[in-house]
């Protein structure tokens, strides 16, 4: 054991030995007196040696320090003032971003508890220790400073166009931003704070996030307009986000020939109209979504004002454009029945006719006085359906026959619209659509809402291409439009996720 001597004490122990042991002679006769106070004297009590302390072995470090044949006590002061808190910067790098953490922000200081607990084993021992530096700091405010070190230092995905592909003419991808790992970065400097690796910078990687972004709405814009302005004819685009409530519109206001898309309106005019369905009506409320059956949207359309006729067909219509009217959705009207013109011929049928063409905000279209639609307020039907469904909105407060449950079937009904050659082949598989198409020999239309991994939208597109000297255009090339848009505008929710950005 590695003790200091009490030297004192045993210099006068071995005195009073010596003087016990001495030769001088002693006297034979001794007095009673003396023999009585030396039995009455009290024992002596023995003087208290202080406790070992005990040292550290000779050639003990600590952070450097040397602290051999110190006790624990002395190399603790020592320590306090060989080892200050340090006060030069540690600087954080991530690619070209360079960002300083003062020391004192974090607290961090030699750990001395931890570095006298650490070098314990050579007190007292004749076996010295070398103990590295270690450092405390506050765990909290270093998570702070790396997470403002984060966003300081991510990179924005990059978007792309691809104009390309092998079926569409235009979508949107990206390259994934980039960004530190913020919990594995405060275990690598946490790990180097400790051991004192100060004077260096760290550098920490960005790895590609997983996030799939979302286009902004303006550069969606202006892909949309670049594509508007390629086509040779008009094509009317209202797009409306169903979280954000940021609407996009292009040629929204422009009048078109309404098509097929009025017979979701037809649809809700039933719902508003008949409390349930008989077996017959709901058939042909099926074969009026989900095939575009004429006749059986006449056949609804006079149920709505208790007929089976075609003159009860001609006031539900009539009724029903009303009501899109109180609605206040200008420009969204049908006063005729499908298929009627021979009825009106044979019965010179007086009927009602919107302004004669051209009606609307321009570019122009031509739409016939009877059906008319517009991008914009067609949508905003698919925005008051959907809201019934969410248990709020317009509809509720007019319509007592709606109901959240009522609406919703509605949706689950235009989900099985069979059509998928138009807005549905513009996007991947198995994704909700609640839509209604519609096409006649210049025009082309679908419209409805899109449920997408990116977001939920309400999409209305409508494509016209004036004749010439056909008698009409073929489904491939408007609804080849269509799918454009719609592709166009999928992507903008769902990007395609790049390796790397194509070459130009």
């Amino acid at each position: 054991m590695n003790f200091r001597p009490r030297l004192f004490a045993t210099a006068l122990l071995c005195v009073a030995l010596l003087a016990g042991c001495t030769t001088s002679p002693r006297s034979s006769v001794v007095t009673d007196s003396a023999k009585i106070s030396a039995a009455v004297q009290p024992p002596s009590t023995p003087i208290p040696l202080p406790p070992l302390v005990p040292v550290y072995a000779d050639g003990t470090e600590i952070a450097g320090v040397p602290v051999g044949g110190l006790s624990m006590a002395e190399a603790q002061t020592l320590l306090t003032t060989a080892l200050p808190a340090p006060t030069t910067p540690i600087l954080l790098v991530a690619g070209d971003v360079r960002q300083p953490i003062d020391p004192a922000a974090i607290r961090l200081r030699p750990d001395l508890n931890q570095l006298l607990a650490a070098a314990a084993p050579a007190l007292g021992s004749g076996t010295p220790l070398k103990v590295p530096v270690q450092y405390s700091f506050d765990a909290t405010a270093l998570h702070a400073k790396l997470a403002e070190f984060a966003a300081a230092s991510a990179l924005s995905p990059t978007f792309t166009v691809i104009t390309s592909t092998d079926v569409l003419s235009r979508s949107f991808a990206y390259l994934p931003g980039r960004a530190i790992d913020l919990d594995r970065s405060l275990e690598i400097v946490s790990s180097l704070l400790r051991r004192g690796q100060l004077t260096h910078p760290i550098y920490l990687t960005r790895w590609p996030t997983s996030e799939v972004p979302r286009v902004p709405p303006e550069q969606l814009t202006e892909q949309l307009e670049a594509l508007v302005a390629e086509w040779d004819g008009v094509i009317g685009i209202y797009l409306y986000d169903l979280q954000t409530g940021t609407e996009t519109a292009i040629n929204a206001r422009t009048v078109f020939a309404g098509t097929s898309t009025i017979k979701t309106a037809i649809m809700l005019y039933g719902y508003t109209k008949l409390a349930s369905f008989t077996e017959d009506q709901w058939q042909q409320m099926r074969a009026m979504i989900i095939e575009s059956d004429n006749l059986a949207a006449n056949d609804i359309l006079a149920a709505g004002v208790g007929g089976t006729n075609t003159e009860s067909a001609f006031r539900g219509a009539e009724e029903m454009s009303d009501m899109l009217a109180d609605l206040g959705l200008e420009y969204l009207y049908l006063y005729i029945p499908f298929e009627s013109l021979d009825y009106i011929r044979l019965y010179n049928v007086k009927f009602r006719c919107g302004p004669k063409d051209p009606v609307g905000e321009p570019p122009y279209a031509e739409t016939g006085c009877a059906l008319r639609a517009t991008p914009y307020a067609i949508g905003q039907l698919y925005r008051m359906i959907d809201e019934c469904a969410r248990g709020e909105g317009v509809l509720l407060e007019k319509f007592d026959l709606l109901s959240p449950e009522r609406c919703q079937e509605m949706l689950d009904l235009l989900a099985e619209n069979a059509d998928t050659t138009r807005m549905v082949a513009g996007l991947p598989p198995n994704i909700r659509v609640e839509h209604k198409s519609g096409w006649i020999e210049h025009t082309q239309a679908d419209t409805g809402i899109v449920r997408s991994p990116g977001g939920d939208y309400v999409l209305t597109v409508y494509v016209y291409k004036p004749l010439g000297d056909r008698w009409a255009w073929p489904d491939e090339l408007l609804g080849g439009a269509i799918a454009d848009v719609s592709r166009l505008v999928y992507t903008a929710y769902n990007p395609i996720r790049l390796d790397r950005l194509p070459q130009k």
